[in-house]
């Protein structure tokens, strides 16, 4: 892996190790698990609090991230598939109407309630020259 700078924020460093036993319980809970069948709980506990702690001591830092790529493109026709999407996955009427398969007997299209997930984050400035620089670098 390639160094990387990081930037830590210790406000939220600081959350996370207040929170660190509501955390861990919620956990054991969600893993149906009781705190007092783990033998190495408070070891493990000690280590997560110990790494957090250094995380906010040392909030700039320059480490060998670990990339993890996950293929979501490859999931995306295995959902289609299993919930019977459309291609497109939401339609109107005005598109199931001019499509060959239009019939009542198909039931092609599941009705689904879709929510926005998503997050919205503008760039800040530093991002936006380092578009422009490159942008003003290419040749074509």
């Amino acid at each position: 892996d390639i160094p990387a700078n990081f930037s830590l924020q210790t406000e939220t460093l600081d959350n996370l190790i207040e929170k660190l036993d509501n955390t861990l319980e919620f956990a054991l809970h969600e893993a149906k698990a009781n705190k007092d069948d783990i033998t190495n709980y408070d070891a493990v506990r000690s280590d997560i609090f110990t790494r957090l702690t250094n995380l906010r001591n040392i909030p700039l830092r320059k480490e060998n991230p670990l990339i993890y790529h996950l293929d979501v493109m490859a999931m995306y026709p295995n959902i289609i598939l299993t919930n019977r999407l459309q291609p497109p996955a939401i339609v109107n009427t005005e598109i199931c109407a001019g499509c060959d398969y239009n019939r009542p007997e198909n039931d092609c299209q599941r009705k689904m309630e879709w929510q926005w997930r998503g997050d919205y984050s503008p760039a800040n400035g530093s991002e936006l020259r380092l578009v422009k620089d490159q942008i003003e670098s290419e040749r074509f």
